[in-house]
């Protein structure tokens, strides 16, 4: 673990592609995103994505190129735009928009969210998560981590795609991983199954950690993340813009309660 401390710190400083490694952003399990600065054609502010060298083999450099694809091929506000990928000796990198915020999770625990303001979060991911769907992409991670905040609670935006699967053709051919976060993903993903319901049900995971205390005494909120998180999947919202929908209809009511 000393090892790959380390190397965190010496990348900081360091130039990649024209662009000088300022901070890190976040570290996980197999890379570290960092904000830059510099002149290069992506921009003055990046954030980049770095695979962990110890993760360099070719099967994980693959998958890791893969997720930048899907990426980059969606466009839309609440995704974070993903420019190229990029290579420095034996480092891979993922160069993306840099969003100045923070993390759903983080931005919760720092922050008092009010409740209108977090519904208003809900329904733009609902929006979005229909709109990856529409292009046949699941995203089977989504989770607070991967989902960014704005600082001034203006933009939601949608990140890591490296769990995504049932692509179409444009894509090529795919291979569905059971990889994600268990705490997130749905029961029928443990099977090696995953469809847009999966997507969905992890939302209901979200409402229930992020909103439903906020909205103490509300039969609506806890009647969607009931049905949003059903353990069969034909009992759960038939797609994420009826979802969206019921949460549409509930932020009307929660605005006409508090004034908005």
């Amino acid at each position: 673990m000393r090892e790959r401390a380390e190397y965190v710190v010496k990348l900081t400083g360091e130039v990649f592609n024209g662009y000088t490694v300022e901070e890190k952003i976040w570290q996980g399990a197999t890379s570290t995103v960092y904000r830059c600065s510099g002149s290069g054609r992506y921009g003055n502010i990046v954030a980049i994505k770095v695979l962990h060298p110890y993760r360099n083999h070719l099967s994980q450099i693959k998958q890791f190129i893969r997720e930048a694809k899907i990426q980059a091929r969606l466009r839309h506000k609440n995704i974070v735009e993903v420019y190229g990928v990029g290579r420095k000796d034996h480092l891979v990198a993922i160069f993306m928009e840099y969003v100045n915020g923070m993390n759903l999770r983080a931005a919760y625990q720092s922050m008092d969210i009010p409740a209108d303001k977090m519904l208003r979060f809900f329904i733009e991911l609902t929006e979005t998560v229909d709109y990856i769907h529409s292009k046949g992409v699941i995203h089977n991670d989504i989770k607070p981590e991967n989902i960014i905040v704005g600082k001034s609670l203006d933009i939601l935006k949608l990140t890591d795609f490296g769990y995504a699967s049932r692509l179409r053709r444009w894509f090529g051919r795919e291979n569905i991983s059971n990889g994600g976060t268990e705490q997130y993903m749905a029961p029928e993903r443990g099977k090696g199954i995953s469809d847009k319901k999966s997507d969905i049900y992890s939302i209901g995971i979200l409402l229930d950690e992020f909103l439903k205390d906020k909205l103490k005494g509300s039969e609506e909120i806890y009647s969607i993340i009931v049905k949003a998180t059903q353990k069969e999947p034909f009992r759960r919202y038939e797609s994420a813009a009826d979802l969206k929908f019921d949460l549409e209809k509930l932020y009307l009511s929660v605005s006409a309660e508090t004034g908005y």
